[in-house]
C-alpha cells in the first residue's frame, strides 16, 4: 500500500537536561551544527537538532518539571528517548500499527517540530522502544 511501511529513519531523539550543554559537546567535541532552538510549548519541550550528514539527533529539554521528557530524565537520566521513522501519512501509519496489535500513544496525530505531524507507539510493544512516526511537512 502507498505510504507504507516507514520510508527510513528520520531522527534520534535524545532527552538532555539542558540543550545548550549537550549542543556545546556536539559542537566542540564533535564538530557538529546545531540548528535553531525550537520552544514546542504543547509538548513541553525545547528541541534543536544536530546536523549529522546522515540521520539527525534530535534534543529535547523540558520546558518544566512536568511532561514526558521531564519525566523521563527523573526516571532515566540522560539518553535516548526515541527513534523516529518518516512515514507518507501518519494517520494511515498509526492505523497499520493499530492493526499490527500495537498501541498507539497518540489517539490522533499531533504538531512536531518543522510543521510536522507526529504520533507514538508505547515502548511496552516495541521492545522497549518508543517509535514516533513523523510526516514531514515539505514531504
Amino acid at each position: 500500500m502507498a505510504g507504507w511501511p516507514p520510508r527510513q529513519m528520520h531522527h534520534i531523539g535524545i532527552a538532555v537536561r539542558s540543550i545548550a550543554q549537550a549542543s556545546r559537546f556536539y559542537r566542540e567535541a564533535l564538530g557538529l551544527t546545531i540548528g535553531k532552538h525550537e520552544a514546542l510549548p504543547h509538548a513541553g519541550v525545547t528541541v534543536a537538532f544536530v546536523e549529522t550528514g546522515g540521520v539527525p539527533i534530535e534534543l529535547l529539554e523540558p520546558l518544566g518539571p512536568e511532561g514526558p521528557i521531564a519525566r523521563f530524565l527523573e526516571r532515566r537520566g540522560e539518553g535516548i528517548h526515541h527513534i523516529a521513522l518518516a512515514v507518507d501519512d501518519v494517520a494511515f501509519a498509526l492505523e497499520q500499527a493499530r492493526r499490527a496489535g500495537l498501541t498507539p500513544v497518540d489517539a490522533t496525530p499531533r504538531p512536531g517540530a518543522h510543521g510536522t505531524r507526529v504520533a507514538f507507539l508505547h515502548p511496552r510493544d516495541t521492545h522497549g522502544i518508543l517509535i514516533e512516526f513523523v510526516e514531514d511537512a515539505r514531504g
